[in-house]
């Protein structure tokens, strides 16, 4: 091991440690490893790819090994990530290629065609998000994202956190991607008023937000919000982006 190589080892194992002891994670990892990158699972691409080849998979898949610091840090449990693989799907392909792998579509469908590349950065980006915002009432939290689609839309990342599902006919604890996309203005309303909306209605408050010098290439409008000021919200009002995970 040359003298650079021993220098990156250590200067990544010092980082990784400081962030285990700060958000008192007991996890173990690779100092070898780009610090940015050690938490997704590392078969990601090939578990993708057997979803989108075999149309009929049902099994969840695992993401990441590990839950985002930033959520661990404000109280969620360090669990592994799973999404269901018709989401995976509507996520990474457009509806024609939907159709052409003979996948069965119906008008509620959403595909977003972020394409594998582009989704598996955005998972990744989960280290480093641009907002979290927490449900009041429920397991939901938004994940507002550093990256962009193709039509320049902040891509969000709904999550479910502390549930469980099955694998291999065993049941895990895991926190759930319920879906990844391009928040668009189909609906009439753009990504700043959905987030102005539920704030002003108490349905969910703000737990983190990047400082501007961190620069996330966010859009200036989305990045205003951070500064919000939230107040304390009533616990019997319940979050909407429950049903998100179709969109």
């Amino acid at each position: 091991m040359d003298y650079v190589m021993v220098d990156n080892y250590y200067q990544n194992y010092w980082i990784i440690m400081e962030e285990k002891a700060k958000y008192n994670i007991n996890h173990e990892v690779d100092y070898n490893q780009n610090v940015k990158t050690y938490k997704l699972n590392n078969i990601i691409e090939k578990d993708i790819d057997n979803v989108l080849c075999d149309i009929n998979k049902r099994t969840p898949i695992k993401l990441r090994e590990y839950t985002p610091t930033i959520l661990v840090y404000n109280g969620v449990k360090d669990l592994p990530m799973y999404e269901n693989p018709a989401h995976v799907r509507k996520n990474i392909l457009t509806k024609q290629q939907a159709i052409n792998l003979g996948l069965k579509l119906n008008h509620r469908d959403n595909y977003h065609g972020l394409g594998k590349e582009l989704y598996i950065q955005v998972i990744d980006s989960l280290d480093n998000p641009r907002a979290v915002f927490k449900s009041i009432n429920n397991n939901n939290y938004l994940i507002l994202t550093v990256i962009k689609d193709k039509f320049n839309n902040n891509v969000v990342v709904p999550v479910e956190i502390e549930t469980t599902t099955n694998i291999n006919n065993i049941k895990i604890y895991i926190n759930r991607i319920k879906s990844v996309y391009g928040f668009d203005n189909s609906k009439g309303y753009d990504l700043n008023d959905y987030i102005k909306k539920n704030l002003n209605e108490n349905k969910f408050e703000k737990i983190y937000g990047q400082k501007k010098e961190q620069g996330t290439g966010f859009s200036t409008a989305a990045s205003s919000l951070t500064n919000i000021n939230i107040s304390q919200f009533d616990n019997n009002v319940k979050f909407d982006i429950s049903n998100n995970s179709n969109m």
